[in-house]
């Protein structure tokens, strides 16, 4: 038993000393690239943009999107994702917006819309209100308006398009 638990606390301070040296490691790389300032003044480091972690943090978050889906789920919430990535809602929600460029509900919208465009390219007969629904959207109207924010059209303009290129390609 002691061995296991010597075996297991050696394998978590590697772990630790690893994470360490990439971090510093890529702190490294962005001070070198960081143009010199012309004043040093006393600001918290996140107003110099985020460090290693959070783009770690990011890459987590993006894989587990695409991979495991969550977003298909109507009520999934920012709380749901802080709890599978293992860090607070506050920290994943300015992850995301920094890197995304959007906010937490906008960013699930983004998926939940790729999902949808991926569903249709699959199966043309469905209808935009099943393709909201089976998406993850509450409603047509909040499908409607996600689809145009990410795609900058309705999505029944874009379905067809898609069937009119299809019945064109199969001639």
């Amino acid at each position: 038993m002691r061995l296991v638990l010597l075996l297991f606390s050696a394998l978590a301070v590697l772990a630790g000393v690893y994470f360490l040296g990439r971090i510093q490691a890529l702190r490294g790389q962005r001070q070198r690239s960081k143009p010199v300032p012309e004043k040093e003044d006393d600001t918290s480091s996140q107003a110099d943009g985020p460090v290693a972690i959070d783009q770690f943090l990011y890459d987590r978050c993006c894989r587990y999107m695409a991979e495991r889906k969550p977003f298909l789920v109507e009520s999934f919430s920012l709380g749901d994702l802080a709890r599978v990535l293992y860090t607070n809602k506050v920290y994943l929600s300015k992850t995301i917006n920094y890197f995304s460029g959007k906010n937490f509900r906008n960013y699930v919208n983004y998926y939940r819309v790729m999902y949808a465009m991926e569903l249709f390219r699959k199966n043309k007969s469905l209808k935009v209100t099943e393709l909201g629904s089976l998406s993850g959207f509450h409603s047509a109207t909040t499908f409607n308006q996600a689809f145009k924010t990410v795609m900058e059209e309705s999505p029944s303009i874009w379905c067809a398009r898609l069937r009119k290129r299809n019945r064109e390609t199969t001639k």
